[in-house]
Order: C-alpha cells, then sequence, then structure tokens
C-alpha cells in the first residue's frame, strides 16, 4: 500500500530533537516504588467498576477494575500489595484532571495472581478478546482501547480480497521523547511478533512499520526480525523527519498519498494505525498471558543529570523517576509529553497512566521570562505549517469575537476539530499566540455546548411526548364520556339502562332481606 516515491503533508517544522542522550543507553528498570497511584478512568463515557477496597490485599497481574462498556478498558494491579486509598486525586491528563485513583502500597514481595493459561488464539474474535483482557491501550498518547478498532475489521474488495493495511507508527517526531526508538532497538522480536498478531486481528493484506529517517540502527534490527521469521507481508519504511510526521493523518498522507477526511478517522481508508509500543504490549498479552501494568517512559530535560528510558509500573509516581535520573531541585516546569504537545503537571506525586510517554523537566531559565502576547498581525505563517491545512489566524479570530456563541460555530464551520494540537502555528507566531490554548478552549466549549443543546432536545422531546400523552388521555376520556351521553340520549338504550339498575338494586334489597 506503500506509494512509491513517499508522498508529503501540508506545513510542518524541522526542529532539533534532544533525543541522543536519553537514547544512547539501553532501557532500564524504574523498580518499585514506595506506593503506586493507579488511576481508574472511564473511556468515552463508560466508567469501570472498581473490584477492590481499601485494606484489600492484591496481587500482580489481578483485575482491579473491569470495564462495563464495551469502550471500557481493563485496570489490573502492577505488583503486589495492599490497597491504602480510594480516592479523587490529580491524574496525568490535561489540567491534571482528578481522577478515581487507587493508591497500592508495595509488599515487595512482586507475586503474581495465578494466571489464566489461555491457548494461542486461532480466531479474529479470539485475539481481540485477548488484547482486551489485557487492559491495552493506544500507547502512543490517545489511549484508545485496542481492541475497539478491530471489532469492524477486514475489510475487502468486492471480490473477498484483503484490501486493508496495519500501520505500526514508530515516527517519533517531537523533542525529547525516544521511548519509542530505544523500544525498537531494544525489543525488535516482539514489536514484529505483535504486529504479526495485529494483522491477523484485522484480517489485513500487510503490515508498515514507519521510523524516522535520522535514526540508525532500527530498520536493520527490524528488517532482520522480519528476514528470521520469514514474513512477506511487512516491511519498515523510514519516513522524512519533520515534525508532526507521527500524527496519525499526516503519516497515512506520506505513507499512502491519501487524505483521510475531515471528521473520519484512517479507518474510513482502511488503515489501522497502532505504536510500537502497544504491537509490543499486544506482544506481552497473547505470548507471555502478562497484561499491560508496565510501558516505557523517556525521563529528559535540561534539569535532568541522566535522561534514561526507564521499564516503569504503571501508577509510579513521578518523583521517583525523577530521583532515579538525578533530577535537579530547580524544575520550574515539568511537562507530560514534549514540548510541542506536552502539557505541565502541578506536583511530582501525580502516578504514570498507560498514556504517559515522556516526563521533561525544564529548569526556570528555560521557561521564563514569557513574552506577553500581542495581537495578531495576519502575517499567515500558522497557516503556512500547519499540518491539517487550517486556517489558524481565522480560528483565532472568531474564537475571540464578541457574539461568542456564533463565532465559535463559525469556527466549527472552519473545521478546529480538525485541529491535532501539535503547536505548529504557536511555534512560528511572531506575536507569541499561544494559539492552541485557544482552540482546546474552542473545542471543550463547543462539546459542551452540543451536550447542553442535545439535553435541552431531550428535555424538549419529553415535554412534547407528556403532551401528546395528555391528550390522548384527554381524548380517550372524552369518548368515553361522549359514548354515556349518547347512550343515555338514546331512549331505548336509556330504558334498559334503568331496567338493569332497577333490576341490580331489587336484587340486592331481596338479598338483605333473605339474610
Amino acid at each position: 500500500m506503500v506509494i512509491e516515491p513517499l508522498s508529503h503533508f501540508h506545513g510542518g517544522l524541522v526542529l532539533r530533537h534532544h533525543k541522543k542522550k536519553s537514547c544512547e543507553k539501553e532501557t532500564r528498570s524504574a523498580g518499585l516504588p514506595e506506593s503506586l497511584v493507579i488511576a481508574i478512568k472511564s473511556n468515552r463515557g463508560a466508567a469501570p467498576r472498581l473490584l477492590v477496597e481499601i485494606g484489600d490485599r492484591v496481587l500482580k497481574g489481578q483485575i482491579i477494575a473491569k470495564p462495563e462498556h464495551i469502550m471500557g478498558s481493563y485496570s489490573h494491579a502492577p505488583t503486589s500489595g495492599e490497597v491504602i486509598d480510594i480516592s479523587n486525586l490529580p491524574s496525568a491528563s490535561p489540567d491534571a484532571i482528578p481522577a478515581l485513583c487507587v493508591t497500592l502500597k508495595p509488599d515487595g514481595k512482586d507475586q503474581w495472581s495465578e494466571p489464566t493459561r489461555l491457548k494461542k488464539p486461532e480466531s479474529r474474535q479470539e485475539i481481540i478478546d485477548q488484547i482486551r483482557a489485557a487492559g491495552i491501550v493506544g500507547l502512543g498518547g490517545a489511549g484508545f482501547p485496542t481492541h475497539i478498532k478491530y471489532y469492524q475489521a477486514p475489510f475487502s474488495d468486492s471480490a473477498g480480497n484483503k484490501n486493508s493495511t496495519i500501520i505500526i507508527n514508530g515516527a517519533e517526531c517531537e523533542p525529547y521523547i525516544s521511548c519509542d526508538e530505544r523500544l525498537m532497538l531494544d525489543h525488535p522480536h516482539e514489536i514484529i511478533i505483535g504486529t504479526q498478531w495485529l494483522i491477523k486481528a484485522a484480517d489485513a493484506a500487510d503490515a508498515i512499520i514507519a521510523i524516522e529517517d535520522n535514526i540508525g540502527g532500527v530498520k536493520k534490527r527490524l528488517m532482520a526480525e522480519i528476514k528470521k521469521q520469514e514474513i512477506t507481508n511487512m516491511t519498515v519504511v523510514k519516513v522524512p523527519t519533520i515534525y508532526p510526521t507521527g500524527g496519525e493523518k499526516q503519516l497515512v498522507k506520506v505513507l499512502t498519498g491519501k487524505e483521510v477526511p475531515s471528521d473520519q478517522t484512517p479507518y474510513s481508508l482502511g488503515v489501522i494505525m497502532q505504536n510500537v509500543a502497544t504491537a509490543k504490549a499486544v506482544y506481552d498479552a497473547i505470548e507471555l498471558h502478562k497484561p499491560l501494568i508496565e510501558r516505557v517512559v523517556t525521563v529528559t530535560g535540561d534539569s535532568v543529570q541522566d535522561p534514561q528510558n526507564y521499564l516503569t509500573l504503571i501508577g509510579t509516581p513521578f518523583s521517583h523517576l525523577l530521583a532515579l535520573a538525578h533530577c535537579s531541585d530547580s524544575v520550574d516546569k515539568l511537562i507530560i509529553g514534549g514540548p510541542m504537545m506536552g502539557y505541565a503537571m502541578p506536583n511530582a506525586e501525580i502516578g504514570i497512566e498507560k498514556t504517559t510517554n515522556c516526563l521533561l523537566a525544564l529548569p526556570e531559565d528555560c521557561t521564563k521570562p514569557e513574552i506577553a502576547p500581542m495581537p495578531c498581525i495576519r502575517c499567515g505563517d500558522c497557516v503556512k505549517v500547519c499540518p491539517q491545512e487550517l486556517l489558524p489566524q481565522q480560528l483565532l479570530w472568531y474564537i475571540n469575537g464578541n457574539d461568542q456563541t456564533n463565532d465559535l460555530e463559525k469556527a466549527r464551520d472552519h473545521h478546529v476539530f480538525d485541529c491535532i494540537e501539535c503547536g505548529a502555528c504557536s511555534w512560528v507566531c511572531p506575536s507569541h499566540i499561544n494559539l492552541v490554548d485557544f482552540y482546546r478552549f474552542a473545542k471543550s466549549e463547543l462539546v459542551y455546548l452540543d451536550t447542553k443543546k442535545a439535553k435541552s432536545e431531550q428535555a424538549q422531546k419529553r415535554f412534547e411526548d407528556r403532551e401528546a400523552r395528555l391528550e390522548r388521555i384527554k381524548a380517550e376520556r372524552q369518548a368515553k364520556r361522549r359514548s354515556k351521553t349518547s347512550k343515555l340520549t338514546d331512549k331505548s338504550s336509556a330504558k334498559v339502562e334503568i331496567s338493569a339498575v332497577l333490576a341490580r338494586i331489587k336484587k340486592q334489597t331481596e338479598e338483605s332481606a333473605d339474610e
């Protein structure tokens, strides 16, 4: 499915990567922290059911939260220990949104629960079920439950020929983040076998592993493993190191030359995209019967003396990782993710989540002084770099408008929801306007307005249904009254009714006299 030569997307940036120090050393285990803070989150409104209480002892790999809906994912205990707290705490999400968190105190034994010895899956459904049971979500950052992507597959043409493609995204384009590159260097076998299972889950024709063209040794190791396994429907493709090539829609365009339609996903083109870490997690789930309880996290930044990638248990506090990497006390800003799309955290006691790929610790001299934003000069630089071919300055105009509700609708019409929040527009803005903040606000406000409108329409429908029901009851009662009236006005009918009433009275009187 790969086009030759590769295509390219509109805009983008060439950035310094700052990855060499963190990626040159093999991944190191982060070990056991004093406590684990495991966020139990709902997905697309599907809230999971908690299966543990304070004081419970749990074993490694034990299910601690079960989804009540197909859109949810399982949560497992990363190690053995005691549940010491269950409460709402800040989470590793934008604005550190509070989430229900299970605080686990490890007992140091790291004792596994009795594993469910599943046979190797043979059908698509069995593969999907094992992926779901392992609690695997997209590890590239979105956190979308992996099993959902495979329910509607396979894709095929009218003749029944397979025409879908799995894309394994190893194009880690944002500065500082190197966890995926290190994972590909350390675990090529697991990634290749995991990708094979994903091909089977989708009944896909082939798979492409996309990596950036500036990383050395990765393609050689992956291709050697593909050759060793004698795989003929999988290849490794180097893509240009332009930010944000790793974006879902941008990578599809580069590899296939096709545009993902607005408001749709690569699924509409017969493409399923997964992160390399997700492929590794699928290998662990199917080959080792191991749920998703750990991930590789890059710990880096100018405040970190020893940048490193760590294999980290889910729920490990940020402070534990920062201490391992010899982070100085002069941290002014702690960011999850990279400098372009990352978001700042209020403290270092929040736990690592499945989607946490990087901790970026920056000192004060890197983050201040911040230049106050100035008015937009309509220079158009943001338009030139926008990978989604939007009009960022026009979106800003609408979002900042006086009649905000109407102008937000205009922002919707100008495809604000297509913004991937890559930050390229903010990066080049000569007026130092953080444009992405405005787009995030607009999207959240529009979602709120849509929800409010839906509730209003639902209430209106309930009111109309009630009015219709009352009218129907009123009409039925009137019909009954008219029926009775018509009977009384009919003399013959009236005589019959009167005779029947008199007969009943006479019978009741006789029965009383007999008693």
